[in-house]
């Protein structure tokens, strides 16, 4: 059994990945390689996937990998497109945007766009929500909606998974948002750590 999970991103996507790996159901956040080829090795390495590239590629997953378990993480409209915002401005620095060309990608199939616009990513996630319950309506057994900001946890999760909830065992949640000047200070300090470790493996 595979599980996805296809929510957008800033839903909640590391959180059930933590989530997943707690109940033994080893993820990988961020699987990439998925889309330019669906039977990548890492199909076969890891039984979990969340995140980008999954909301471009549920339905080739769930007709390749039948009794799969589907994720749909979501959260409150202008908690999403504040924390999205962070994601494409402050966010694009820290994850280092610049240098990898499928973010782009990704990002211009899912919104159309590489820029951050209210409107349009708003209409997009609406939309994307809207397909996906209507993709998997009446499939109970395949498909979870999941809300971690509205306190969803391990109690709706493991009955879904057929997993065991664990006990006095809180559901990870975390927020990843950060200054923007406590990004780009932490990038110059390693920067400049790397370099002054460069001068004295020279001077030595």
């Amino acid at each position: 059994m595979k599980v996805f999970g296809i929510g957008f991103q800033r839903t909640g996507l590391m959180s059930l990945t933590n989530a997943l790996n707690m109940l033994g159901i080893k993820t990988l956040q961020f699987p990439k390689e998925l889309y330019y080829d669906l039977d990548h090795d890492i199909i076969r390495k890891f039984d979990g996937f969340t995140d980008n590239p999954l909301p471009l590629i549920y339905r080739e997953l769930d007709k390749r990998h039948s009794n799969s378990k589907f994720i749909h993480t979501i959260r409150d409209e202008d908690s999403w497109l504040k924390s999205v915002k962070w994601l494409f401005t402050t966010g694009a620095v820290k994850f280092n945007w610049q240098n990898h060309k499928f973010a782009d990608e990704f990002h211009t199939a899912l919104y159309g766009t590489t820029q951050f616009d209210e409107t349009i990513f708003l209409k997009k996630y609406r939309a994307y929500n809207q397909q996906v319950r209507d993709y998997f309506a009446n499939r109970p057994n395949d498909y979870l909606l999941f809300n971690i900001e509205a306190g969803d946890g391990f109690e709706k999760l493991c009955p879904f998974l057929g997993r065991p909830i664990p006990a006095n065992t809180p559901f990870p949640r975390r927020n990843q948002s950060e200054a923007v000047l406590k990004v780009r200070g932490r990038k110059l300090y390693c920067n400049l750590k790397s370099k002054i470790m460069q001068f004295i493996s020279t001077v030595h």
